[in-house]
C-alpha cells in the first residue's frame, strides 16, 4: 500500500473512534456528500463508459469510491477524506496497473476543486479534477492534465454522474 493511502487510511481509522460531534461531524466534512450514491457515469457523447459507488466508511470518515470502466476502461479505487487541520479535502486515485495519483483542494462555490501532480518518465504532469452538482441532479467531473506547469490544460476525461438505484 502506498505511504499517502496508509497516511489517509491510519488517520481515517483514528477518526473514527472519535466522539460524537468531533472531527467528522463538522460542517465541512460534509462538503463532498453530493458524490455519495451509486452511479452510471457516461462521456461527452451521452455513452456509457462506467458506474462509480461512493459511500462513506469508517465511521463517516472517509469517502471510498470504487470505479467499473465498460470495456477497457478498467477499474480503480478511490479513497477520498477531509484533513480538518489543513482545511483540505485529499483524494488517493488507485488502479490495478499501478497508477497512483494523490489529489488534494477544496470547495470553490458549489464544485470540489482537486489537483496533484503525476511523474511519469517524460516529465510531471499536474492533474485538476473538478466535480460539480448539476440543479437536474447529475454531477459533472471534468478532469484535466497540463504537461507545460498548467500554462494550458487538456480535457483527460469528462464524465456525467447520473443517479441509479441503490
Amino acid at each position: 500500500m502506498r505511504p499517502h493511502l496508509v497516511a489517509l487510511l491510519s488517520a481515517a481509522l483514528v477518526s473514527a473512534e472519535s466522539h460524537p460531534g468531533e472531527p467528522c461531524e463538522i460542517a465541512q466534512h460534509r462538503e463532498f456528500d453530493f458524490v455519495i450514491g451509486n452511479w452510471l457515469v457516461r462521456d461527452s457523447s451521452g455513452q456509457a463508459v462506467g458506474t462509480a459507488t461512493i459511500a462513506r466508511a469508517f465511521g463517516g470518515c472517509v469517502l471510498v469510491e470504487t470505479w467499473l470502466g465498460v470495456g477497457s476502461a478498467g477499474e480503480s479505487l478511490g479513497i477520498i477524506g477531509y484533513e480538518p487541520d489543513r482545511g483540505r479535502w485529499r483524494r488517493e486515485f488507485l488502479d490495478p496497473s499501478g497508477v497512483t495519483l494523490m489529489l488534494e483542494g477544496r470547495l470553490n462555490g458549489a464544485a470540489m476543486v482537486m489537483t496533484g501532480k503525476e511523474y511519469p518518465a517524460d516529465g510531471v504532469q499536474m492533474h485538476r479534477v473538478t466535480w460539480t452538482p448539476t440543479r437536474e441532479g447529475p454531477v459533472e467531473q471534468r478532469w484535466q492534465t497540463s504537461a507545460d506547469g498548467g500554462r494550458s490544460w487538456q480535457i483527460r476525461f469528462y464524465g456525467l454522474y447520473q443517479r441509479i438505484a441503490e
